[in-house]
């Protein structure tokens, strides 16, 4: 009775260790400043046909929605930050769960994500679940794109070849040295500098708000690039232009500006709101309805905007958005100091979504926006999914 129960023991903590099990290599250990890193390789295929006996035996194309599925869910490296022999730090790579594959055009799919993670000890760092509530901080902007790594062990004899075809299609192969450069150059602004704020990944589900419909319906889209072409302007004592200075410059993708607008040009170009940002009716008739927007921990929005106004039209789409623009300046004399101007963005229908076009600004004795200081001219080109 005594050996059954020892071997029933034995059994549950070898079955308790074996769910949690991964198929891992070290592939390269380095040494620079007082640092060692080590990069573990989790093998992607390896766990997977260890996780799924049967998907050797599934068709191609189930395979290939498997394969994707995982990647998009799991760690692919783990470097390892060792400071005198200690583990202090993991940069782990991984896909991004909120992305999609695309079978045909090959380069969309940069799908992965750095986390940034304090070592604790009896963690598994495979396991995001295991780590979620650690990450400091997560980076989503990497240039590389592949389904498949160079340090696979089902691709040890496809040296330079750009990719392989799996699971009913070709896949492109991201070299470990395009991967090593991305994330050494995050590790050492991590250690030595700092990691600009437009790299990190935000929580985008805050801004998910149904009053602004545009937040939502933009993510239908692959991107969605913005080309603004901005005219600075002074004025005569007659009121007629005396000087204009146009520019034009352009905006890669309006979706990676959820959550990050760190500058006065991100806010007013398309204001994004937090669900906790609530719209209060205040005028209604036969033509549309105003509200005033009253804001909540959205920390971007309170820094450049104040009275909010939405104005919508009968059909509830949004006319115009305008505000009180607070402009922030420093100087010897005034010290820290905030100047206010006249803000409205105009919109109108861009494919099934309503869009600034114009934005104007102006002094605050200028109500009707007949002598603007500035405006910008708006226009998007779509990429769909």
């Amino acid at each position: 009775m005594k050996e059954k129960f020892v071997l029933l023991i034995t059994f549950l903590i070898f079955g308790l260790n074996t769910s949690y099990a991964q198929k891992s290599k070290t592939i390269e250990k380095l040494e620079f400043e007082n640092y060692e890193l080590k990069v573990i390789f989790f093998d992607p295929y390896e766990n997977l046909v260890s996780e799924n006996r049967e998907f050797k035996n599934l068709d191609s194309l189930k395979q290939g929605e498997i394969w994707n599925k995982y990647l998009l869910n799991n760690a692919i490296y783990d470097f390892q930050l060792i400071q005198k022999k200690k583990i202090v730090k993991h940069y782990i790579l991984r896909g991004n769960s909120s992305k999609g594959i695309y079978p045909k055009d090959l380069t969309r799919n940069n799908v992965y994500l750095l986390d940034i993670v304090n070592h604790k000890k009896n963690t598994n760092f495979f396991r995001f679940s295991d780590y979620s509530n650690m990450i400091d901080k997560t980076i989503d902007k990497f240039s590389f794109y592949g389904t498949l790594f160079e340090n696979m062990e089902l691709l040890k004899d496809n040296d330079g070849e750009l990719g392989k075809n799996l699971f009913g299609r070709f896949r492109l192969k991201i070299p470990y040295s395009t991967i090593q450069n991305n994330v050494m150059t995050l590790i050492g602004f991590d250690l030595f500098g700092e990691i600009e704020t437009e790299w990190i990944a935000n929580n985008t589900e805050e801004f998910k708000n149904s009053f602004f419909d545009y937040q939502e319906k933009i993510d239908q889209y692959f991107k969605i690039e913005r080309i603004k072409k901005t005219y600075v302007r002074t004025y005569d004592q007659n009121g007629e232009i005396q000087n204009e200075y146009p520019r034009l410059n352009t905006d890669e993708d309006i979706k990676s500006y959820i959550g990050k607008m760190n500058r006065i040009g991100d806010v007013v170009s398309l204001p994004f709101f937090k669900s906790t940002d609530k719209a209060i009716l205040i005028e209604k008739d036969s033509l549309g309805s105003k509200y005033k927007v009253e804001i909540t921990n959205n920390e971007p929005i309170e820094k450049y905007l104040e009275n909010i106004v939405v104005v919508k039209k009968s059909t509830g789409e949004i006319e115009n958005i305008t505000a009180t623009l607070l402009i922030h300046g420093s100087s010897i004399d005034k010290g820290d100091y905030v100047e206010r101007e006249n803000y409205i963005a105009y919109f109108k229908t861009f494919k099934d979504l309503r869009l600034p076009y114009k934005i104007l600004f102006s002094p605050l004795t200028d109500e009707k926006f007949e002598k603007p200081r500035i405006e910008i001219e708006l226009d998007y080109l779509f990429h769909r999914k």
